[in-house]
């Protein structure tokens, strides 16, 4: 069973026994890493702003979300160390994949560039959610540069990860793709598919996507640049109201 509000979805994340004892929770800090490599016909500016939970070890469900934002934030698999020691990990991995090996024939060798990686986090706890925003920005060569917006949502009592099949039935997520294809008409200007791809958009794959963020006023749908329509068309943001999601 699925609840219409997003107060008894975020309830029914909680584990049983929950009701109980409160969850503990998390206390915000970012730890800041900025560092300029350079070497082998390049140079990269790293700045990164991890939204760290400084009161990980008070609850084994924010330790667990603490690993789990630590690898995404850092590209990271499995990491156990410090966010300190990830960003240093990272460091070393984008460079490593941006060093070409010493037998590498000169005319395969990428011309000379200067890039930049930023990443930065931010957290907030939402009913029963932890609700993470990892935002990206970078350039390492070619025709433009790349960034994103990746949303993750967490049970404060169980430490797992929140997704659309935790808070929706099928029929309400049939109901939901015909919401958000409605709100992106409504936002473009346009009445057809057809006239969404004169905009640059992909309407086949339009629809509900795990990248979201449960807010206080309900939920936000990310889409990225080639996820929904070109590069060009930027980003695309969807909200759907508490009052909306009652309605499905």
């Amino acid at each position: 069973m699925k609840f219409p509000t997003l107060a008894l979805l975020a309830a029914a994340a909680l584990t049983a026994g929950s009701c109980t004892k409160r969850p503990v929770r998390p206390q915000f800090t970012v730890v800041s890493t900025d560092s300029l490599i350079s070497g082998n016909g390049f140079s990269c500016d790293f700045e990164y702003r991890f939204a760290s939970i400084a009161n990980a070890q008070d609850s084994p469900a924010l330790a667990a979300i603490e690993r789990m934002n630590i690898d995404r934030f850092f590209d990271l698999e499995n990491f156990e160390g410090t966010p300190e020691e990830a960003a240093s990990a990272a460091i070393r991995q984008v460079t490593s994949d941006m060093t070409p090996p010493g037998n590498t024939p000169e005319s395969t060798v990428r011309p000379a560039w200067e890039g930049e990686i930023s990443v930065e986090s931010e957290g907030s706890v939402v009913d029963t959610l932890l609700c993470y925003v990892i935002t990206r920005a970078s350039y390492t060569g070619g025709a433009h540069g790349i960034y994103g917006t990746e949303c993750y949502n967490y049970s404060l009592a169980g430490g797992y990860e929140i997704t659309t099949a935790d808070l929706f039935t099928e029929t309400q997520l049939e109901r939901l793709n015909r919401l958000i294809r409605e709100d992106i008409y409504e936002q473009y200007g346009v009445r057809s598919d057809e006239e969404l791809e004169t905009k640059g958009f992909f309407p086949e794959y339009i629809g509900v996507t795990e990248n979201f963020l449960v807010t206080p006023e309900g939920i936000t749908f990310y889409y990225n640049p080639y996820d929904i329509g070109c590069y060009a068309l930027g980003s695309v943001e969807v909200s759907v109201s508490r009052e909306q999601l009652a309605g499905l």
